[in-house]
């Protein structure tokens, strides 16, 4: 009788330990497909279509097309605001990954002397002078925006006020060619960039381009901030964002099928 027991016990064992590998195959196949499928349908990776533009409004319209654009730039301008004491190469490294579409980073004295440049060689001359014209005022630790206009096109420059405790002794610069960033942007051939002064990027209908470059933008953006305007029968819309002490300009073509009116009810506030 004990001999019986015996083996029907050995037998019962044998079977616990088939059903628990056969359970461990069961969770880890169970824990893999829940893993697939929480990821496939629940966390998903944030995508954006570009390839979608069944736009509703001209004001959908501009904002699909300037906000790949002006967060990049915006969220420059906020590292380089924060940034008041002479670079660190642990921040300059930070700065170049975080932001691969700058050109360059140098730090200058106030007497014009380069003490620090990354990279060490620029495709484009640099231009330096805008940011030490500012001179002792670079102490209200406001960012400074200006366009250098070169044959190879506009580089957009942003200078800070460098700090030796609270001295000031020169100014941090960041330099970028607009192509760079305008690439972000899902249909570049339909927008235009400009400052009140100085187109920085065309697109591809150089009739829109003109007419925002004819606008009297000093009188307008005394009130306001967007809005549209005609030109030669082609009606626009626009955008205008502050970048430093700078004013950048985004505008496009209005839906031909978009109301007239001024305020559709679509606002841009939180889209960027």
């Amino acid at each position: 009788m004990k001999r019986f027991l015996a083996i029907v016990a050995l037998f019962a064992a044998l079977a616990a330990l088939t059903g628990c590998g056969t359970m461990e195959k069961t969770w880890v196949s169970t824990k893999q497909t829940t893993q697939k499928y929480y990821k496939e349908y629940l966390d998903t990776d944030p995508t954006i279509d570009y390839e979608a533009h069944d736009w509703t409004s001209s004001e959908a319209k501009l904002a699909d097309l300037i906000t790949p654009v002006d967060n990049p730039i915006h969220h420059l301008s906020i590292a380089l605001n924060r940034q008041d004491a002479f670079p660190e190469d642990a921040w300059v490294d930070a700065v170049f990954a975080a932001h691969p579409w700058i050109s360059g980073l140098e730090a200058i004295t106030l007497d014009g002397k380069v003490v620090l440049q990354r990279p060490e060689t620029t495709l484009k001359p640099l231009n330096l002078a805008p940011a030490l014209a500012h001179g002792e005022a670079l102490a209200d630790r406001k960012l400074r925006t200006y366009v250098d206009t070169t044959p190879l096109g506009p580089e957009v420059y942003l200078a800070t006020g460098m700090f030796r405790g609270n001295e000031l002794v020169g100014a941090v610069v960041v330099h970028f060619d607009i192509r760079n960033v305008v690439n972000f942007c899902p249909q570049p051939e339909s927008l235009v960039m400009a400052t009140p002064g100085q187109t920085l990027w065309s697109g591809s209908d150089a009739a829109a381009a003109a007419a925002v470059a004819a606008q009297p933008w000093a009188e307008l953006l005394v009130e306001r901030s967007s809005g549209r305007f005609e030109a030669d029968g082609q009606r626009y819309i626009w955008l205008c964002r502050s970048l430093g002490d700078a004013k950048i300009l985004y505008a496009t073509t209005a839906l031909e099928d978009d109301a007239a009116e001024e305020d559709s009810g679509f606002s841009f506030f939180g889209l960027f």
